[in-house]
């Protein structure tokens, strides 16, 4: 049995020395490819996020793993200097009862617990109506659901996410209205 557990690691080291190289190229040309297409979904949403977020925010290619890589977050952020970020991504986790899909999400991050306030209190309170919703000290998220594995069905059930966003957004009355009770520019 030891002997057997040896050879398929020593087999799986020889593979990887032949093949690392290819493989790791191929997972960054997934990654950026799922950077490429998650920012043409948000960029058709640019008029009405900028209207909730500011103008003049650029997209920038966002990717996050957390620890061993049993949960991956590729997408998109946009940063606000001094107070936090917006993510737009597809979550892919590690599950063994429905397999590891992407889900989509979006994700408000505050760089410091203390900054905005009011905002974490009214997505509180929103998020009694909403099951999609989360809130924690540092960030608040709405997820969708996992699509079957098909750009087709990633693209609409990301689009439909951050419609869930824009209208979250809307009740809270904008990033903005925060960010000038702050102190903090615009």
């Amino acid at each position: 049995m030891k002997d057997e557990a040896a050879d398929k690691a020593e087999m799986f080291f020889v593979t990887g020395l032949e093949k690392y190289l290819d493989a790791k190229a191929a997972v960054t040309m997934f990654e950026q490819e799922v950077q490429r297409r998650v920012k043409k979904v948000v960029t058709r949403r640019q008029p009405e996020l900028a209207e909730l977020f500011g103008k003049g925010r650029s997209l920038k290619g966002y990717y996050e793993s957390s620890g061993m890589p049993d949960c991956m977050y590729l997408g998109q952020q946009v940063a606000f200097k001094g107070a936090g970020a917006l993510y737009f991504s597809l979550a892919f986790e590690r599950n063994t009862e429905d397999g590891s899909g992407p889900t989509p999400s979006v994700i408000f991050w505050r760089e410091r617990t203390s900054l905005l306030g009011p905002l974490w209190k009214k997505a509180e309170e929103i998020k009694r109506g909403n099951e999609n919703l989360g809130v924690i000290n540092d960030r608040f998220w709405l997820v969708g659901s996992q699509p079957p594995a098909e750009w087709a069905s990633c693209e609409k059930e990301l689009d439909s996410v951050i419609s869930a966003w824009i209208d979250l957004w809307t009740k809270l009355g904008g990033l903005p209205k925060y960010l000038a009770a702050q102190g903090q520019p615009e």
